[in-house]
């Protein structure tokens, strides 16, 4: 039983996609600790959008979660890294929290959702998620990413998914503020 539990909370397949509200959401300009709301510019290719989203954080670390709001292990995993976020946060630490999702989290869900979430958050469009899904050939979710403060790669799980752990996260964003 314990097994099935841990196994069910590392990762989730992708839900079938049903139309949803296609409404852009608006960029919010609170301040870093609480949920602000970023947009892609319209049009943007989608090989361009992770080298868009991690450049609008030049001079961070940026750890990005993608994530969607049926997802229990995504909401579970979020829970586990707030105690991270808020550790950078508190030491005003050069790290942006990003979270990446699409339409299958429906508009008004996430709406409600975010505010409970300390950080970035983009709702891309089904072609623009599920292109960069493709593109970085993740397969699950949640799946991390991180990006050191040149904008360079030095983290991912995207062949395993599912919650890494707070100690590998550390590690992972130690490295990258490090890293020369």
């Amino acid at each position: 039983m314990t097994v099935a539990f841990a196994i069910s909370l590392s990762s989730c397949a992708k839900q079938p996609q049903t139309a949803q509200e296609n409404a852009a959401p608006t960029e919010n300009t609170e301040k870093k600790d609480s949920a602000i709301v970023k947009t892609l510019p319209a049009g943007l290719p989608v090989d361009n959008i992770l080298k868009t989203i991690i450049k609008e954080f030049k001079g961070q670390v940026v750890v990005i979660d993608f994530w969607a709001t049926w997802c229990g292990p995504c909401m579970y995993a979020m829970e586990q890294i707030d105690p991270i976020k808020d550790s950078y946060l508190e030491a005003e630490k050069p790290v942006a929290f990003v979270y990446v999702t699409g339409e299958t989290s429906p508009l008004q869900k996430w709406q409600q959702t975010i505010p409970g979430i300390k950080g970035y958050h983009y709702r891309l469009t089904d072609k623009e998620f599920n292109g960069l899904m493709r593109s970085l050939g993740i397969k699950g979710i949640p799946t991390y990413y991180i990006a050191d403060k040149n904008g360079q790669h030095v983290y991912d799980n995207i062949a395993e998914g599912g919650y890494p752990g707070n100690e590998i996260i550390t590690a992972q964003i130690d490295n990258a503020l490090n890293k020369k």
